[in-house]
């Protein structure tokens, strides 16, 4: 069966452990910081319905293709415009604005290293190039589902055409802006062509699903997609929540996401999603639930906007959180608050033998805090 990474997304949970919590009784699976999707997707292959919400507009991409889908003739057909018109042209743009790797108040990011600009992070040959499929791609007559499709494509072609692709490595392996002595970027025709091989086949042998963009499109979709706030959105008693919290600190979702949004604001990928939701997409890096000294917020911050999040959902039948590599003090706290609000709670212990263990906090285990029913 094919996977669920068809685009790089950082702390994806493995399937596995999110097929062993979902219950026979479980109907509408929701999961308030949905990522990539993956929770999402196992739901609605066990016949659930599903609601996804994340602040992240990469990250809602990326969970949209992985469910929706697109027609592999249609996708493959305009995917081959795209390069026949970007490879007849050579755009003279090679620097994307207001992309500087710093807050609004002039701190850098906490992930940024060596260079101060995303456009800085690609050769002037690969930047035109890539300006040169965004274009061709924003020309483009075709449903959305396509165009989303193409967008994710083209994200899936910005770090092999980077500084940041070392020699020999296929992956962004090293959540930062890091660049390697041993880089080795590739052309970015070349990675585009890649991508949507991969999509098409992914298209052809895969089911998808109905979705919508709004809870009142749950009666007649079997998923909804909602670029919201974990905080603010409106839950029903009757859902059970099943959802990997933001991360302690490791991961800077949308620090890193931004490298993505800072190319897909210069095209037409907002107004796309903006005709299926009925706004534009904006990147709120302010509203993540992370610690970011760099930011102001630190542990106090991010535990108590996880007891915020608790208490909304106190009222829901059901909860399931999934933890990996959290630190063992704060996972104590959050465990604490749990029972706290929801009453009494299990600590599961998962442990998924077949991941590999990357750096010094790599570990196989999963910790799954289940509330009552």
């Amino acid at each position: 069966m094919l996977g669920t990474s068809i685009a790089r997304y950082w702390g994806r949970k493995p399937l596995e452990v999110i097929r062993e919590v979902i219950d026979d009784g479980d109907t509408v699976i929701v999961d308030p910081f949905g990522g990539s999707g993956t929770i999402m997707f196992a739901a609605l292959e066990r016949g659930k319905k599903a609601v996804y919400a994340d602040i992240n507009p990469y990250a809602w991409l990326i969970a949209h293709v992985l469910v929706s889908g697109a027609d592999h003739g249609e996708f493959n057909e305009v995917a081959r415009r795209v390069l026949e018109a970007a490879r007849s042209r050579r755009s003279r743009r090679r620097k994307l604005r207001n992309d500087r790797l710093y807050y609004p108040d002039g701190n850098p990011f906490m992930k940024r290293r060596r260079y101060d600009r995303v456009s800085d992070l690609f050769p002037e040959e690969n930047a035109r190039a890539l300006f040169s499929i965004l274009e061709a791609i924003d020309e483009q007559e075709a449903s959305p589902r396509t165009m989303l499709a193409l967008y994710l494509a083209f994200c899936n072609t910005l770090f092999p055409s980077s500084y940041m692709k070392r020699q020999g490595a296929g992956s962004w392996g090293v959540p930062c802006y890091w660049v390697p002595q041993n880089r080795e970027p590739e052309d970015p025709f070349t990675v585009f062509e890649r991508a949507v091989e991969r999509l098409t086949r992914f298209f052809k042998f895969r089911r998808f699903y109905s979705v919508g963009y709004s809870l009142g499109d749950l009666a007649n979709r079997e998923a909804v997609l909602l670029l919201a706030n974990a905080l603010t959105l409106r839950y029903d008693p009757l859902w059970t929540v099943v959802t990997d919290p933001p991360h302690l600190d490791e991961v800077q979702y949308m620090e890193l996401s931004f490298f993505y949004w800072a190319w897909l604001r210069e095209s037409r990928f907002l107004e796309v999603v903006e005709q299926l939701i009925g706004r534009r997409p904006c990147f709120y890096m302010s509203k993540e639930i992370t610690v970011n000294p760099k930011r102001g917020t630190d542990i106090n911050i991010y535990l108590e906007s996880i007891k915020r999040f608790m208490l909304r959902v106190r009222r829901i039948r059901r909860k399931v959180l999934i933890f990996h590599e959290e630190d063992s003090k704060v996972l104590s706290s959050i465990v604490e608050y749990s029972k706290s609000i929801w009453g009494t709670v299990k600590v599961d212990f998962v442990q998924i033998d077949t991941q590999r263990k990357i750096g010094p906090r790599g570990s196989i285990v999963y910790v799954v805090l289940k509330s009552p029913r």
